[in-house]
């Protein structure tokens, strides 16, 4: 009777020390999984908070969750309560203490089954489980959510527990086996050994199987199968005490004690919560954070997770910007002869368009769509249009300002919702506009000095003219027409030719000395459309006004965007030389850059005025505002010294005397 008195006075030592660590337990408790980061700058990850006595809390709202992410207290915008199921693992080590029988002649080992079945039978109809049942030298089966397939290996085992020898192996294979991808996220991993106590060197392979539980959140049951004497070995002491390692329970077993429900064990760690929020980090690299959770009047913080991320600002593009842009008097198309209605005192109001809208497209290059939160349009280094708000992609351009021909550097930036921005390359676009036909009394206004200084020498000329045309001036090229018909042949056979043509016409025309300049384009070069017969094609001529030029068809990348399939996204680069040359390059295309119908390489070839350029099968004639003239070579025949015309003998007659009157010579 001492004696086993002496045993249940050592067993209850045994559950005393297994139960140390839940009891120590003070306050809430909360685990953190690892974070899912697909959908960033929206993070999501499960949540697991009991009580102080082990009790999952139920009920918990956003108000009562809040993230704590590198040091900077964040929201929760949703959380859910989830019941995902278990991922489950029996794990038996059979041994003979497991043959030893009761007063009814029943082994512990047929207990254990009855207990396991029983179990099983209540939870047949089910598939939110993922069950395993491993058997050390016995039946076994992986992964299944049916728990017919459980009840049928447990029913079907053979093993002679008298012979068993129980080993850790068992424990390696059902930790890896609770350690596979789970079937839903938010699963919970548990164990439940159930073993004899085991001999030998186990240090090793207990702190491995511990090491493994604690990084994937498994939970160990132990059931330990042994006489009440036996479980004062060291062996059984570390067996019991890798249960409380990972937040696992103890149930010694001796044969007489009635075996705990397993349903209970996967009770408490059915629910899950599941929650989202919003990320603050707007760097690339490894961030850090926690959950803070208000459990009745206490505040409990998780565990702390890490998560790597890769951010790169959005990139806008272009979709098809205009080259040149038009703006023309308004009703000057549809009635030339009627003048066009001004709008106001201002004249500039006649001009159409008067706006333009501007398309674009956003990348996010480092895979991670998100919302944007800014948007503008700058031209000349202006925003003249931005979006704070939804659509982003689109703006207005008013072209009131603009009334002077120019190029005008167009460009786009954008801010997302970490603060990041990008912008796209600068795209030239040339203004061209017509003249306008002000109302004379807004010009006379507008430029009433202007006008007073135009009079004064238009009056002052006018009387130089009525001097010069009454006799009583004498311009100086008249009066030095006579020295030059001495001193220079040349210059008196011109002057003779010019008075003949002057005869002819009336006074004031004959006065005339220097024609009126041509009109000189603003580009220093054009590309003309030609037809695939190089014939032109009518339309407006493309200025090239950049010192360097890139064609091709990826609005990011080329500046001048030429539509078609055979042009590739950076197809060739036009170059303007100081000296005023032009040059041509191909970019690696496929379909080629051609010359005069001769294929060009990356090395740089030469444009002269009047060449015909292909890039693919896109034809342009190459013009040049102001070409350089080659001079072609001329010959004149040398006349023969034996024969002497008359205009030769007139030649060789004597100048005047030195001291004869020029005039009377001349009369």
């Amino acid at each position: 009777m001492r004696i086993r008195l002496r045993g249940w006075i050592i067993l209850l030592a045994c559950l005393v020390i297994a139960t140390l660590p839940a009891a120590a337990q003070s306050g809430p408790t909360v685990n953190l999984s690892a974070p899912d980061t697909s959908r960033f700058p929206t993070i999501s990850a499960y949540l697991d908070v009991h009580d102080a006595d082990g009790v999952f809390v139920k009920g918990l709202q956003p108000e009562q969750v809040s993230v704590l992410e590198e040091d900077e207290l964040l929201p929760v915008e949703k959380i859910e309560e989830l019941r995902p199921g278990v991922q489950v693992v029996v794990a038996i080590n059979p041994g003979p203490a497991f043959a030893i029988r009761n007063f009814q002649g029943v082994s512990r080992f047929d207990i254990i089954k009855q207990s396991l079945a029983s179990w099983a039978k209540g939870r047949l109809g089910t598939s939110t489980d993922d069950w395993s049942l491993l058997i050390t030298g016995g039946a076994s089966v992986s992964h299944t959510s049916d728990p017919t397939r459980f009840l049928e290996a447990l029913e079907s085992d053979q093993v002679d527990d008298r012979t068993a020898q129980p080993s850790l192996d068992t424990l390696a294979r059902a930790a890896a086996l609770a350690s596979d991808p789970l079937p839903r996220p938010g699963m919970s991993r548990v164990i439940l050994l159930i073993t004899s106590s085991v001999e030998g060197e186990i240090d090793q392979a207990l702190k491995d199987a511990l090491d493994q539980a604690r990084q994937q959140d498994i939970v160990i049951h132990v059931w330990m199968v042994a006489s009440p004497g036996a479980l004062t070995t060291q062996s059984a002491q570390k067996l019991m005490s890798l249960a409380g390692g990972t937040g696992g329970q103890v149930f010694t077993f001796s044969g007489d004690e009635a075996l705990p429900d397993p349903e209970g064990y996967l009770e408490a760690v059915r629910s899950i919560y599941r929650f989202e929020y919003q990320s603050r980090v707007g760097l690339s690299g490894e961030h850090q954070f926690a959950v803070q959770v208000q459990v009745n009047g206490e505040t409990a913080l998780s565990n702390n997770q890490t998560f790597q991320i890769d951010l790169l600002p959005p990139e806008p593009a272009f979709i098809s910007p205009p080259i040149v842009i038009e703006r023309r008097i308004a009703g000057a198309a549809e009635n030339a002869d009627s003048p066009a209605p001004l709008g106001g005192d201002n004249p500039a109001d006649s001009l159409s368009p008067k706006e333009i809208t501007l398309q674009v497209v956003f990348d996010f290059p480092d895979g991670r769509k998100r919302e944007l939160t800014h948007s503008a349009l700058i031209v000349d280094g202006a925003v003249v249009a931005e979006n704070s708000a939804p659509p982003f992609d689109q703006f207005t351009w008013n072209l009131d300002a603009y009334t002077r021909d120019g190029t005008h550097q167009v460009q786009v930036q954008a801010s997302d919702a970490l603060g990041l921005t990008g912008a796209t390359i600068d795209v030239p676009v040339q203004i061209t506009v017509e003249r306008l036909e002000a109302d004379p009394w807004f010009v006379l206004r507008q430029n009433l000095f202007l006008i007073i200084a135009i009079l004064l020498v238009f009056a002052g000329g006018l009387l130089f003219l009525i001097l010069v045309l009454g006799g009583r001036l004498r311009p100086v090229a008249q009066r030095a027409a006579h020295r030059w018909r001495k001193v220079d042949p040349i210059a008196h056979s011109v002057l003779e030719t010019v008075e003949a043509h002057a005869r002819g016409l009336p006074g004031w025309a004959a006065r005339r000395v220097h024609p009126e300049p041509p009109t000189i384009p603003n580009a220093p070069a054009f590309l003309h459309w030609e037809t695939e017969d190089d014939r032109a094609v009518k339309g407006p001529p493309i200025p090239i006004h950049s010192d360097e030029t890139l064609l091709g068809g990826d609005p990011s990348r080329a500046t001048l965007v030429l539509h078609d399939d055979c042009i590739e996204g950076l197809h060739a680069r036009l170059t303007h030389k100081p000296d005023g040359s032009f040059y041509l390059a191909d970019m690696g295309s496929i379909s080629g850059t051609w010359v005069n119908f001769s294929p060009i390489s990356g090395e740089e070839v030469r444009l002269q005025n009047g060449d015909l350029v292909h890039f693919g099968r896109i034809g342009f004639r190459f013009t040049i505002r102001e070409p350089v003239q080659i001079l072609k070579p001329s010959i004149a025949l040398e006349a023969s010294p034996e024969v002497e015309t008359p205009d030769e003998a007139r030649d060789e007659e004597p100048d005047e005397e030195p001291g004869e009157n020029p005039e009377e010579s001349a009369s």
